[in-house]
């Protein structure tokens, strides 16, 4: 038998449905799948039509279901021979010239989910590196360019309404044989009507990445919007399948067709973003490419407080030799949402950490982001000025006349870091959209959730972003915990070098240590024991030593089993310790007497 990646990188969709079962096995019994080009790394116009091929990225829409032939008759006009061929993991018959469809019988129709994944919003630049340097196949070069053919296919799928239709309409008649371009007037319609941005429709602004359509065929994987998952599939790209050589309709005839819009808009040109039929679909914890294999906990464990410690003096110096803050920072970055029911989400932990020395350095706060952005997988800096609140789009929006989810900058995947500067506000007026932003961060913020505009009601979808605001004095936006820095005199009068020297200190190993050990804590499973007595007698002093202008509630008692939890996690511990409770009291008690003693800045 041929060698298992010669195979993969030979398979066309009829031997994998000549064999399927044993291709799926194969597929997942292979130690890694770096043969199978990953079209986040590799040019999808390098690779031929039909390639197996993976892409890894965010659910960002999904379309309505698509009926296609899953089996079908060709005739021979020449021959007289009668055959039989499958649509399946196809958008193109691929007939010859002198074959034809039998439409009337032995013809049986299938439904595959359709939807829209983009490459992970915010992936920063030093993990796409290493992506790419692990995927990259130099040989794909020398491929012929796909983008430049143009084969003339007949369609095989059909629209979901398109086949709400009587039992006699079964025999479907043949949509397009030879797909004729649209005049030049219907393609300037088209050309006015969707811009390159509009068909790529992705999250962030002026941040590169990649679009496209997956098609699935199994009912078993209940897909969500916005969660991260890796596709293995094959390639369709064929030209003819873009929204500009798509047949017109009659209105009269085909009432319920799809709008011009909406046909170029689901129909983008393969060149920009190409299709892929799904051979099998994994849904990801995580897209750090340190983080591979089985998950180890007891090794995470064992090697976190080294990481902590090369974290811990960075961000220390960072921060200007603020400890504190650092501690704080470092449980920000490691926390993620762990339970959630009904009502209740457990895990968030936004932090504000204000009184940033803007006044020496304006730019403080983009420099801080510079360096974090370093260490965690995905993140997106977001400057609070009023004009970006007023102008741009945070949450997604149904556009009814394209029948698609325009997405906002706050449609991200889960163990996104978000970054607000608040120092960059200035004095000026929030119209209705910039009020309705403000609500939107904030609702962010308080529940982890997002409430999707679709013009006639809003739905919650739940989110897992981590939320750091930086700012002058304390934030306008809710947080779970406000850091007011305390900057030593030495340190602000050398700011730019302590830069330069963290950089210098970080090396390429370390960073790497540091940045598998904020994804690693994240997968770590947590363990509450029934031995929390210690807990049980601090807070009932805690409730003793409290006073009318200061009550110790129920409230104070999760903010500190949060900050206990994170505090243990940082250290290598999977379970709540009499120490690292202490050390989070500890921390807290500092914080509030912080707070309770803060000066105004001059800084």
């Amino acid at each position: 038998m041929h060698d298992t990646a010669f195979c993969f990188e030979t398979v066309s969709p009829d031997s994998w449905l000549a064999n399927e079962q044993t291709w799926k096995e194969n597929l997942l019994k292979l130690p890694n799948w770096y043969q199978i080009p990953l079209i986040n790394s590799n040019a999808s116009h390098n690779l031929p039509d039909g390639t197996l091929v993976r892409f890894r990225g965010m659910i960002q829409d999904m379309h309505n279901p698509e009926f296609y032939f899953e089996q079908f008759e060709v005739f021979n006009s020449e021959t007289n021979e009668v055959r039989n061929k499958s649509g399946k993991y196809r958008d193109t018959a691929n007939i010859l010239e002198n074959e034809k469809i039998n439409y009337a019988n032995n013809l049986l129709s299938g439904q595959r989910q359709t939807m829209v994944v983009v490459s992970m919003p915010g992936l920063n630049e030093w993990a796409q590196q290493l992506e790419d340097s692990r995927n990259h196949l130099n040989h794909l070069k020398q491929q012929p360019n796909t983008s430049k053919r143009l084969t003339s296919s007949t369609k095989l799928k059909r629209s979901y309404d398109e086949d709400e239709i009587e039992d006699d309409a079964m025999q479907v008649e043949q949509e397009v044989t030879h797909k004729e371009p649209r005049t030049k007037e219907a393609e300037s319609v088209a050309a006015n009507m969707v811009s390159r941005e509009h068909l790529l429709n992705f999250p962030l602004p002026d941040v590169a990445c990649q679009s496209c359509i997956v098609k699935v065929y199994t009912e078993d994987d209940q897909l969500k919007l916005n969660e991260m998952i890796e596709v293995v599939g094959f390639l369709s790209v064929d030209p003819a399948l873009s929204g500009e050589f798509q047949p017109e309709t009659d209105p009269l005839v085909d009432p319920r067709g799809e709008s011009e819009a909406e046909a170029v808009t689901h129909n983008p040109p393969p060149s920009l973003v190409p299709r892929l039929h799904a051979v099998h679909v994994r849904r990801l914890d995580h897209c750090n490419p340190l983080v591979e294999g089985e998950f180890d906990q007891n090794t995470v464990l064992k090697e976190a407080n080294t990481a902590r410690e090369h974290l811990l003096k960075a961000l220390t110096e960072l921060l200007l030799g603020d400890k504190l803050a650092a501690e704080y920072l470092i449980c920000h970055l490691i926390a993620c949402i762990y339970l959630r029911q009904e009502t209740l989400t457990l895990g968030s932990f936004c932090l504000n950490i204000s009184n940033l020395p803007i006044r020496k350095y304006p730019h403080y706060a983009k420099q801080l982001y510079d360096i974090i952005k370093q260490f965690v997988t995905k993140s997106y800096y977001l400057p609070l000025t009023v004009d970006n609140m007023n102008t741009m789009a945070l949450l997604p929006k149904k556009d009814y006349e394209c029948n698609r989810l325009t997405s906002g900058i706050l449609q991200l995947s889960k163990h996104t870091h978000l970054v607000l500067d608040e120092t960059r506000l200035q004095q000026g007026r929030l119209g209705p959209a910039g009020v309705h932003n403000i609500a939107a961060l904030g609702n962010l913020i308080k529940t982890q959730k997002l409430k999707y505009d679709f013009k006639y009601y809003q739905m919650d979808f739940d989110s897992d972003v981590s939320v750091l605001i930086l700012s002058e004095g304390k934030s306008l936006l809710p947080s779970d915990y406000h850091v007011p820095l305390r900057p030593e005199e030495s340190s602000l009068e050398i700011f730019d070098a302590i830069v330069e020297a963290a950089t210098y200190y970080l090396k390429e190993e370390i960073m790497n240590l540091i940045r598998a050990y904020l994804t690693n804590l994240k997968l770590v499973k947590y363990t509450v024991t029934e031995d929390l007595k210690f807990v049980e007698d601090d807070f009932i002093e805690m409730r003793r030593n409290s006073t009318t202008d200061a009550p110790v509630t129920a409230d104070d008692l999760h903010r500190l089993l949060v900050l206990a939890r994170l505090v243990g996690l940082s250290r290598g511990h999977d379970t709540l310790s009499n120490e690292c409770w202490d050390t989070a009291k500890a921390m807290e008690a500092e914080l509030q007497h912080r707070l309770k003693n803060r000066v105004p800045s001059t800084i």
